[in-house]
């Protein structure tokens, strides 16, 4: 056996923070899109508090060579996301990827999670086919990757651009059955992929206006993405303005793009849609289980921005998803 050999996959301690680090260097240089991810004592609590389940490939050298992440959210549940797929430059083209997921499905399980979030990029095809054939891709999240991050030793085809991920389910697990209320527009898109995920979901009818209370909203800006998020707990009379108000205060911070969750076992959702529709927001996915229930996620992007971003998507299943969400996007200046 030689050195470079991949003998362990297993969780990385909160003392190898520093391995970690390094290992994002080699795959990143300093454009890694979290730059949190810099400082060994910030990745080192992460670690210990288990927001973050690191699964590493080792060499029997002691090299950290491949890497993927579990992300705990604040309202994930019985869900998380997963992400930070990392392999050594030097290490490509050996398996390393997949053998690591292996170990991200495990821990998965023993944590008793029924599915992940993932977000493969669409700059490269790598990320993309590691999961291929066993998630669903139930979206696209345009221009959300800003153009100066790099990936070392991976062409790319418009350098400097910004760039699209998917969104895509990844079942462990039983889901539990739910009521979900979808708007008329995407209603046959949203039961295909729930019947592609095998997610057992009823969908009720709703006649429930935005109503006289006011919205409730949670919001947050993303500096290094450019990108608002707005998560809606409550939809009321006043959410259209809301929401135009915190898109012209990020638009100042210099924001690029928006995206809005809204829960689908609210019987407002439906309404809500078509709030954000007359707003500038379009379809870019559904996340089942992410905020105690599945959330319908819309998107906006500035006018500077381009839609298509270059993607790279690797399978027929890839290409149909974005080809639902670009299209529902240009039907709105149709």
């Amino acid at each position: 056996m030689s050195s470079g050999d991949v003998i362990a996959v297993r969780l990385i301690a909160p003392a190898e923070a520093s391995l970690l680090i390094g290992l994002i260097r080699r795959c990143y240089g300093e454009t890694y899109i979290d730059p949190s991810f810099y400082d060994e004592p910030v990745v080192s609590e992460l670690l210990a508090s288990g927001r973050l389940h690191s699964i590493g490939a080792f060499t029997d050298a002691g090299q950290l060579v491949g890497h993927m992440g579990i992300t705990a959210r604040a309202y994930g549940g019985i869900t998380a996301d997963a992400g930070m797929t990392l392999v050594d430059p030097t290490f490509r083209g050996r398996g390393i990827a997949r053998r690591v997921a292996g170990g991200l499905a495990q821990q998965s399980m023993a944590l008793g999670l029924v599915g992940l979030h993932d977000y493969p990029v669409t700059v490269h095809a790598a990320t993309q086919r590691i999961g291929a054939g066993f998630g669903v891709d139930t979206g696209l999240m345009l221009a959300n990757m800003p153009g100066d991050v790099v990936f070392q030793e991976i062409e790319t085809p418009a350098p400097g651009a910004r760039t699209s991920s998917l969104i895509r389910w990844l079942p462990f697990g039983l889901a539990p059955e739910r009521n979900v209320y979808l708007p008329e527009r995407y209603r046959a898109q949203i039961q295909s992929l729930y019947a592609e995920a095998h997610l057992s979901r009823s969908a009720l009818q709703s006649n429930e206006g935005l109503g006289e209370l006011a919205s409730e909203l949670e919001q947050s800006y993303d500096e290094r993405r450019q990108i608002l998020r707005i998560a809606v707990a409550r939809a009321g009379g006043d959410l259209a303005a809301r929401v135009e108000a915190e898109i012209h205060d990020a638009a100042v911070r210099g924001a690029l793009v928006a995206h809005v969750d809204l829960p689908l076992a609210d019987p407002a959702t439906p309404m809500a849609t078509e709030a954000f529709r007359a707003q500038g927001f379009s379809f870019a996915g559904l996340l089942p289980e992410y905020r105690e229930g599945d959330v319908l996620r819309l998107q906006w992007l500035a006018d500077a921005v381009d839609e298509t971003a270059f993607s790279v998507l690797s399978t027929d299943a890839t290409q149909a998803i974005a080809t639902l969400v670009l299209n529902d996007r240009r039907s709105m200046s149709g």
